[in-house]
């Protein structure tokens, strides 16, 4: 092994160095349960079996500098490992909570340093703080408001002394066992992302705020913890004398949240890091600039089965409203260029018109403003919608699940429009036993699901059918009309 040369912080006790020094062996160290080990840009880490005269148990993350440039920057203190320490060093001494920063050893050679070694108090039983969250039951629990306010204090402390930490996210927040079993000292880990001073307390308040509700959402927390979390940081903020910390908006969070979130999903799809959902897919195609005027233009305009579909589709869509007797806030998701905006807007007084495309968006707004229609625009996926429980009395969407053919994917979006929804879920999907469904059969592709499969899956998500019509005789493209399950069955009669 090559020579380590060792770099102590100040306050670590003398016989901890000399202990620690002949104890540590880069190839022996253990992998820490529960924790993936890393091989990003050359990083690992590992447990070292800590001698008995240390009271504690040592975490290393090792940085490997396998390239020139990272050899040079290494040697002017400026690779990843030395900017860790520091930073991590600076923390500790302002008494915020980070794992107790021990020493960087370096590994020197003839070639100049190979490899660095951060070692620093190990936080045992920790867990992420994401994790912590889905298991710490609904919001309005002591145990999750506990969590959720000691999340919100650690931010909240972060901003108020200046720090802005770029990376926070579920899994670089760990919550940690108090002595009573409990979960709820925190901790922020990887310090390499940390900036002092660069931004006031308030701007950096709400980029760790959006930074971390954007990662808990893209691993699959629901709006409402996140929604949860970031309320209580007003109160945290109230706490700390914060001032215009105070202000930060919940509801303004979870939708930048989301947006993020959605970034963050891509691009692990594009890393293959996750798989490609068909919504992922799909929505993709109408992201570029002009695809969604090409869309409006092309899909029912310029073809005579293109106007056909398109007035058939608006005629039942027009007939079924009156029978619901809408009193109540209407969601279209995903709105699309705003073809049905025109009749929501004759039967509700609050219309909101959602879409993952910016140019949908764009497009529904210039056909709503003029005529002073009351919609609200929001860029969200139909599968992590930002509005709370029950918002709405109606969700509409509109050619969505045709596109998905995985039963559990189509099953998140059911049930996150029956969440939405206090009464009514109406949607459409391809009838695989249409005359065009037999073609695409014929043909090979896709040619979509049965009513009894949608009826299961509508039935998972908490509602039941309450009519299916066909767009056309035995038409391929057909609705659904759905009603909550908790509310007693006061719709129009069911047809098959």
């Amino acid at each position: 092994m090559a020579e380590l040369r060792w770099t102590w912080v100040d306050d670590v006790d003398t016989s901890w160095r000399e202990a620690l020094a002949r104890a540590f062996d880069p190839a022996a160290l253990v992998p820490v349960a529960g924790l993936r080990p890393r091989g990003i840009a050359g990083r690992s880490c590992g447990l070292l079996a800590a001698p008995p005269s240390v009271p504690f148990g040592v975490f290393v993350k090792t940085f490997a500098h396998g390239s020139l440039h990272a050899r040079v920057r290494h040697r002017r203190g400026a690779s990843g490992a030395a900017v860790e320490f520091d930073n991590a060093v600076r923390l500790h001494q302002m008494g915020l909570p980070m794992p107790r920063p021990l020493a960087l050893a370096d590994e020197c050679g003839l070639w100049g340093c190979a490899k660095s070694h951060y070692l620093m108090e190990h936080i045992a039983g920790a867990k992420p703080l994401g994790e912590c969250l889905a298991a710490a039951g609904l919001p309005g629990s002591p145990a999750f408001d506990a969590l959720a306010l000691a999340a919100a204090r650690l931010l909240v402390d972060l901003a108020a002394k200046g720090v802005w930490h770029r990376d926070v996210n579920g899994g670089n927040v760990l919550v940690a066992p108090d002595n009573a079993g409990r979960l709820r000292r925190l901790y922020v880990v990887d310090a390499r992302h940390v900036e002092f001073g660069r931004l006031p307390g308030a701007p950096a308040l709400e980029q760790m705020l959006t930074a971390l509700a954007g990662s808990l959402l893209a691993d699959g927390v629901s709006d409402r913890r996140v929604l949860a979390l970031a309320s209580a940081v007003p109160d945290a903020a109230a706490e700390h004398g914060g001032g215009s910390m105070r202000l930060v908006s919940p509801e303004t969070t979870l939708l930048l949240g989301r947006r993020l979130a959605a970034h963050l999903v891509a691009r692990e799809v594009r890393k293959g890091k996750r798989p490609a959902e068909a919504l992922d897919v799909f929505s993709r195609r109408y992201a570029g600039p002009g695809d969604a005027a090409n869309y409006r233009d092309r899909r029912f305009a310029r073809s005579r089965y293109g106007r056909k579909v398109e007035a058939a589709e608006r005629r039942i869509v027009e007939g079924m409203l009156p029978g619901l007797r809408l009193r109540g806030p209407v969601l279209d998701a995903p709105c699309g260029t705003g073809r049905f905006l025109p009749i929501f807007a004759a039967f509700s007084r609050e219309i909101v018109a959602a879409d993952t495309s910016a140019e949908m968006l764009a497009l529904a707004r210039q056909e709503s403003v003029p005529a002073g229609w009351p919609i609200a625009y929001v860029m969200a996926d139909v599968r992590r919608l930002p509005v709370e429980d029950g918002r709405f009395e109606l969700a509409f969407a509109m050619r969505l699940l045709h596109r998905v053919r995985g039963r559990e994917e189509r099953l998140d979006v059911l049930k996150e429009l029956a969440r939405v929804s206090r009464r009514w879920v109406l949607f459409s999907f391809y009838d695989r036993r249409s005359w065009r469904g037999l073609r695409d059969r014929l043909r090979g592709r896709y040619a979509g699901e049965t009513p009894e499969v949608i009826e299961a899956e509508v039935a998972r998500a908490g509602m039941r059918v309450e009519r299916f019509h066909p767009v056309g005789w035995r038409g391929r493209q057909t609705l659904v009309l759905c009603s909550k399950s908790d509310v007693p069955p006061q719709g129009p009669p069911r047809e098959g």
